[in-house]
This record gives C-alpha cells, sequence and structure tokens, in this order.
C-alpha cells in the first residue's frame, strides 16, 4: 500500500508554521521511517514533488550593478588601490536587499569571496565566471553573507535571498489571465504569456515599445503592483471615440494612482463620483459618466456572451 493524500495531510499538518528548510528536514526525518518498509518508485516521485513544492524556485540578487573597471571611477567612489567590486546602480524595491544596500554601495565580496572590477569570481583553475553564479548556489530563503563599500567604510549584512519580483512576471501559474470590464474597457494584467498571446513568439520585437521597456526595465515598487492596461474594447455607444485603445497602459482613475487590477476594479464598483476618469498611457483620457457605464457593461456582456464583469480571482 502506498502513502495516499491523507499520508501527506498527516505529515504536513503540524508543520505549517515552520521555516521551510526545516520543514523539509523534518518532513524527510518522517518519511524515512516508513522508507524501509516502503522501496516504491512511486513513493520517492511523491517525495520528489514535494520537495518539488516546497523549494519556491532559485533567488537571485535583487540589484542592477555596474563594472569598477574604470580606475577614475574607483577614485571617486573612495576604493583604495587594493579593492575590488562592482557598483549598484539600482535595488529592487521589493528585494530584502533593499533595507540594507544602497545605490553606489560598492559590492566588495559575497559569502566572502571577492568579487572583481569586471563582476567576475574564480570558477575552475585558472578559469572567472560572473559572480551571479555564487548567488545561483543557493535555494530561496537562504542567508549570504555581503560585505560592501559605502562613503569609504566598509558595511557587512546578511542577506536572506529570494525570488525576483517582477513587475511583469514569466507566467501566471496555469491560472486564467484575470480581467475586469466596464462599459466594454476590457482591463488585465500584462505578463509574458499575455504578451505572446497578443504579439506572437516574437513578442519581444512586435509589442509596443513601452510595454517592453517596462518588461525589460521596469521594477516593481510593492508587493502586489501590477502593471494594468485596457486590452481592448469592446465597441458599444457608451464607448464610442475609445475603440482605439488596445494595450494601453491605466495610470490612475480619478486622480488615484492604479497599483494593480483589483484595485482598479474595487475603485471603479464602489465609485460615486458622476464620472469615470481613467488617465492612461501617452497622456490620454478616458472619462465615462458612471451610472450610463455601469447600466451599459451587463448589455455589452450580453452581446459577447462573457459570464462575469470580472474574472473569479478578483471578485471584489
Amino acid at each position: 500500500m502506498y502513502p495516499s493524500q491523507f499520508c501527506w495531510t498527516i505529515f504536513l499538518s503540524p508543520l505549517l508554521s515552520f521555516d521551510i528548510f526545516d520543514l523539509l528536514i523534518i518532513i524527510t526525518n518522517r518519511v524515512s521511517t516508513v522508507l524501509t518498509s516502503i522501496q516504491s518508485a512511486e513513493f520517492h516521485m511523491q517525495l520528489l514533488m514535494l520537495y518539488c513544492i516546497l523549494l519556491p524556485g532559485f533567488p537571485i540578487l535583487g540589484i542592477e550593478w555596474q563594472k569598477m573597471e574604470n580606475p577614475d571611477l574607483r577614485k571617486a567612489m573612495g576604493m583604495k588601490t587594493d579593492q575590488k567590486g562592482v557598483r549598484i546602480r539600482r535595488i529592487e524595491p521589493t528585494a530584502p536587499e533593499s533595507g540594507c544596500m544602497q545605490p553606489s554601495d560598492i559590492i566588495l565580496s559575497f559569502d566572502g569571496i571577492d568579487i572583481a572590477n569586471d563582476g567576475t569570481v574564480p570558477f575552475r583553475h585558472g578559469e572567472r565566471i560572473g559572480f551571479s553564479y555564487l548567488v545561483s548556489q543557493k535555494y530561496t530563503g537562504e542567508k549570504a553573507h555581503v560585505k560592501v563599500l559605502r562613503s569609504s567604510k566598509i558595511h557587512e549584512f546578511k542577506i536572506k535571498l529570494a525570488i525576483h519580483k517582477k513587475l511583469i512576471p514569466a507566467h501566471i501559474k496555469g491560472r486564467p489571465p484575470s480581467y475586469y470590464i466596464v462599459a466594454g474597457f476590457v482591463f488585465m494584467v500584462v505578463s509574458v504569456p499575455f504578451l505572446r498571446a497578443e504579439y506572437g513568439k516574437d513578442y519581444e520585437f512586435d509589442a509596443p515599445v513601452k510595454l517592453l521597456d517596462k518588461h525589460l526595465h521596469a521594477m516593481a515598487q510593492s508587493p502586489d503592483e501590477q502593471l494594468v492596461v485596457v486590452s481592448q474594447v469592446l465597441v458599444a455607444d457608451i464607448n464610442i471615440g475609445y475603440e482605439e485603445l488596445v494595450n494601453t497602459q491605466v495610470l490612475a482613475f480619478n486622480g488615484k494612482p492604479v497599483n494593480n487590477l483589483k484595485q482598479l476594479a474595487t475603485m471603479v464598483e464602489d465609485c460615486k463620483e458622476e464620472l469615470l476618469k481613467f488617465d492612461m498611457d501617452y497622456d490620454q483620457v478616458v472619462v465615462l459618466e458612471t451610472k450610463t457605464a455601469k447600466a451599459a457593461t451587463q448589455d455589452i456582456l450580453a452581446t459577447h456572451c462573457i459570464p462575469s464583469v470580472m474574472s473569479d480571482d478578483w471578485k471584489v
């Protein structure tokens, strides 16, 4: 008899408050008692799958950095002749590093290994490799010892490594796309699957420049920040003149910045003002009468056989 779902519940139920690595150790100890009597490939596969679920991936250092090969730049940064490292250009606001590191800090070493001015560290005999290799040897949640130079003084930090929070995520974890509709305006969250669906496999060449710039360079300012766009307009009398809006970012609603799709849906649904005003990218503005827009929404949904004004995950 093989371990069932019930068995996994028994293993996991008392462990929910543990750190992820403590959790893995305890699970391993618990299952080790049955490994002697259950030596099946299926059981080992279930255990491996459980590990894959619990380990959320490999971390990165949430920074962008600059080489320090120029001697004048090193002098300006207060580096001594025997000091080497790389300069931090930007730090992800959502990364743990943002709590201790600062732009223009010089990273001298990572876990005790010195970083050269070109950003490399020793690898195999006579070879060098980018210091991100050292980060890739860690697991999410592990800590690393980082030494930095700031204003000619050395500081040392222990930082907890985490997964990169992308403003435009690489995947949506198999879920259906999130959406919200009012007056025929279809608001959606931009992700790589969204870009691929809209512009094909060559989306990095065919997508609008502003979306690509945010995809490649923008940093999320908070963990729940999303890039919300009007993906299309379902043509109706209420939205005449706005039909050409396609994949344009929504910056603000009635003067309040839009942080994510759920926040936008909540603000629109709760709006008691006479007008709905959306400030869009490219200095475009959409204005609709509140009462008329909400009344027209149901007719537009019925015309296009859409069951709900919003996806299940963002219902307010």
